[in-house]
This record gives C-alpha cells, sequence and structure tokens, in this order.
C-alpha cells in the first residue's frame, strides 16, 4: 500500500520525503519552506549522499560558500552534524584561495560568471561544485527554481572526473542528468 502511495507521489512529496526525516520537518509550516533554507536541505544532502575518494573519515568535511551568502542562519544550523562519521563545518569564502579544501562549494549567483577560474583553481581536487544561477563554466549540480519548487540538474562527467560519487538515490531524484 505504501509503495503504491509513493510509486504516485509528485515530484515535491519525493523530494519532501527524502528531505524530512534528516531535520527539515519541524521546520515546515503551511506557508512553504523559505527558498535558501530549502537550498540549504539539499546542499546537505548532496553531501549525505556523495562520496569523495581518498577522504579521510576522521576530517571534517567542508560545505563552503563563495560570494554573497543568502542562506542567512540557514547553514548554520548544520555546523556540527555528523555526515558519515564526519562533522561537517561551514566555510563562508571571500576569494577563490580556499577552494581546494572545499568538498562541496556552493558559488552564489554574484561569483557563476567566474565558474571557468574557479574550475582552475579547483583543478583536480575532487570539489563538488554548486550554483543556483546559470554558469559561465562547468559545474556538478545546478539548483533551479520551477514555480514554487527547487529542483536541481546534475553533471555526472563533472563529479566523475572530480573523483566523486554521487548516489543513485540523487540521482533518482535529478530533474536531469548528463554525461
Amino acid at each position: 500500500m505504501m509503495i503504491a502511495f509513493l510509486n504516485r507521489a509528485s515530484y515535491s512529496w519525493r523530494i519532501a520525503l527524502l528531505l524530512c526525516p534528516l531535520f527539515l520537518c519541524n521546520s515546515v509550516h503551511a506557508e512553504g519552506v523559505p527558498e535558501y533554507v530549502m537550498k540549504a536541505t539539499y546542499l546537505y544532502n548532496f553531501m549525505v549522499y556523495t562520496q569523495w575518494q581518498g577522504h579521510d573519515a576522521n576530517a571534517p568535511l567542508n560545505l563552503c560558500v563563495l560570494g554573497r551568502d543568502n542562506f542567512g542562519t540557514a547553514l548554520n544550523t548544520l555546523e556540527g552534524k555528523t555526515i558519515n562519521g564526519a562533522k561537517l563545518a561551514i566555510n563562508r569564502l571571500t576569494n577563490t584561495s580556499g577552494v581546494k579544501n572545499c568538498n562541496l562549494l556552493f558559488v552564489s549567483e554574484q561569483e557563476a560568471n567566474n565558474m571557468e577560474f574557479i574550475n582552475r583553481q579547483i583543478g583536480d581536487a575532487p570539489v563538488l561544485t554548486v550554483v543556483d544561477t546559470p554558469p559561465s563554466g562547468e559545474v556538478g549540480i545546478v539548483l533551479s527554481l520551477d514555480g514554487k519548487r527547487v529542483v536541481f540538474d546534475v553533471n555526472l562527467r563533472k563529479t566523475r572526473l572530480s573523483g566523486m560519487s554521487v548516489s543513485s538515490k540523487v540521482l533518482q531524484l535529478a530533474r536531469s542528468t548528463s554525461n
């Protein structure tokens, strides 16, 4: 019975079912979840469902924001959470000098035009790049708004070349995947 319900569930409900058990359900109200709270939840889940080649389990996982931070306190609530045995650290970057130390790098709208330069700075480091505006260069994941829903597209070639493995759980929820 539950399986039949889940098969009929809309895209939004599938996303909610994936995200709510982690930490967001207490914050969901009838008026909806603010955009950047939902995007913070997506970033967290991308980290939960991604494996970084060669990552030391004793080292923190670094979620970085490059450029203007529109997340407010949403990312602060994630600080210190444990992901696969590693503590999550939130880093706000004002320049590209530390991008190689990030596991996930969210590139703000103001910096998205610099993706080619940012990618050169990252080099072959295993950094999952995420943007929420059309980038000027290649990125791992693009978040978008589709009406009031947050949707995302995954570039599998970029993630694989960067030494990461994104779980099929994420790929099933992606609006599209490209090779």
